[in-house]
């Protein structure tokens, strides 16, 4: 069985949502982190106006009480805390507040440090105190409110390896459960009648599969039976080649040696004839492309006609040309010369003697149309949509000597080049090969052409 290669640079789509998840949730920590930095440190401006208000309130009720001249009141520790300074002249009161300073906030530079001062007034004693607090708290609020909102992201950033895991786990198990069952099937077609565990986003992906396989194995019918059909054909000829070289060998006279010669290599000719058809069948179905180049629809079916002609003057046919616009299409690969070929010889072989093929060549908005209308028979009208299938010959045509290869290869050549075919028959009698491709777009540059 055949196993896929997992190079170095696969992962797992559990392991890429999971890393995607990770980059979102640090994204998110450090963004959170440092919003509630700025918003704390910004925010912390107003709380601290408002403690040291709420301290001042509380010692113009003289609900604090002040115990020394120096630090009367302190509250948390000397760093963070609120102090509270008796505004006098000698040394052991707030001697770095100027005394006419008014009331109300004020921030101020002393000792080396910026300081946030609230100013208020006894009304009784009409002492003056200063409630104070360094103005760097509000960076250690801020520092404080961003660790508290990192710390639980932080935790959740360490769980969430276990909790991708088993989400993905539960999430992926139908996918898992497919690629078992598709893995363990011995057939090309998946039978998934039971899709309610399927996750609907997957379901596209799972019938496109689905389709791919019903091609896939749609192609392999038609290689075995083309196959099968080739060999049929090719059985044939080369029995007759063996048949023809034992006459050869057991022929008397000269008379009968020339003959049985003739029909040696008539019987070559066969078999040339139907190898040759077989390589053009398969450069056609082929998708490389090694040549691509505009041709002139035009030039192109006058040297097919030039050399057909012959064929058709052994049988009095006359090619009669109804329109023969100027019009070019694009060519992949020298196609085109075997469909108009196809075409031509086609119609030859099935028009009775002395009769006329109609030809036409037209362009049709920013379309080429070309067709070929013979005299012949026709065929069946159930069987036109099988001329293109390989080996395929109508009943009326079963004692035709061709391989029934010519429509299929115009048939593989008019898919290659985007182009559209048609066969029909005539209410008047006679039969129709139509082919319609797309112009070149610039008809001022025939370098840039495109189906």
């Amino acid at each position: 069985m055949h196993r896929l290669k997992i190079s170095k640079t696969n992962q797992k789509l559990e392991t890429r949502l999971r890393i995607a998840l990770h980059a979102i949730l640090l994204a998110f920590l450090v963004l959170a982190t440092i919003s509630a930095a700025i918003v704390a440190y910004f925010g912390s401006s107003e709380l601290q106006d408002e403690t040291l208000l709420s301290v001042a309130l509380l010692v113009n009720t003289n609900q604090i009480g002040l115990q020394t001249n120096r630090s009367l009141y302190r509250h948390h520790d000397y760093d963070d805390g609120v102090h509270v300074w008796k505004i006098s002249g000698d040394r052991g009161g707030a001697f770095w507040i100027n005394k006419s300073i008014s009331k109300g906030y004020h921030t101020i530079n002393a000792r080396d440090e910026f300081w946030r001062v609230y100013i208020t007034a006894d009304p009784e004693s009409e002492n003056r105190f200063a409630i104070v607090q360094k103005l760097n708290v509000k960076t250690n609020i801020a520092l404080r409110s961003a660790m508290n909102t990192a710390v639980p992201l932080l935790g959740l950033f360490l769980l969430m390896p276990i909790l991708i895991s088993l989400i993905m786990r539960h999430s992926f198990s139908p996918l898992n459960k497919l690629g078992r069952k598709v893995g363990n099937s011995e057939s090309l077609k998946l039978d998934m009648a039971n899709r309610e565990d399927i996750p609907v986003e997957v379901l596209p992906f799972v019938s496109s599969i689905e389709s791919l396989l019903e091609k896939n194995a749609e192609y392999n019918h038609r290689q075995q039976r083309f196959i099968a059909d080739a060999a049929h054909e090719l059985r044939t000829p080369i029995t007759a080649l063996s048949l023809e070289v034992e006459n050869l060998r057991k022929a008397k006279s000269p008379a009968v040696k020339e003959e049985r010669e003739k029909l040696l290599l008539a019987s070559i000719s066969r078999l040339q004839r139907l190898v040759n058809q077989l390589l053009d069948l398969a450069r056609a179905q082929s998708a490389e492309i090694t040549n691509q180049a505009p041709v002139s629809l035009n030039d192109l079916l006058k040297t097919q006609i030039a050399d057909i002609y012959a064929l058709a003057e052994s049988k009095d046919i006359e090619f009669i040309v109804e329109n023969n616009d100027d019009v070019h299409v694009l060519d992949i690969n020298n196609q085109l010369q075997h469909l108009v070929r196809n075409s031509l010889s086609n119609a030859i072989k099935f028009s009775p003697e002395s009769s006329q093929i109609m030809i036409s060549l037209l362009q049709l908005n920013n379309n080429a149309l070309y067709s070929v209308t013979d005299s012949g028979p026709g065929v069946a009208n159930e069987d036109l949509d099988r001329l293109h299938e390989p080996f395929y010959r109508p009943v009326e045509q079963s004692t035709d000597s061709g391989a029934g290869l010519g429509l299929a290869i115009s048939h593989e050549i008019a898919q290659q080049l985007g182009g559209h075919l048609v066969f029909e028959n005539l209410t008047t009698g006679g039969f129709r090969f139509s082919y319609t491709q797309s112009l070149c777009q610039n008809d001022s540059d025939r370098n840039h052409c495109s189906q």
